[in-house]
């Protein structure tokens, strides 16, 4: 298992970019409304939230 790197809140229409190493293990509240970025790829969030959250791992 990896350490956290990030954790918390965010204010609407903010950005957060993150470095490290893959995989990343995500867990996003509000999917909705958020949008995931990596390697310059837009990533959907809906197939992977259940109710309005998102867990997914990317490479």
């Amino acid at each position: 298992m990896g350490q956290m790197i990030v954790s918390g809140m965010m204010p609407a229409a903010s950005q957060r970019e993150i470095g490290g190493q893959a995989p990343f293990s995500l867990v996003i509240g509000n999917a909705t409304q958020v949008t995931v970025q990596y390697r310059g790829r837009l990533i959907d969030l809906e197939p992977h939230s259940k109710g309005d959250v998102a867990r997914l791992t990317v490479e």
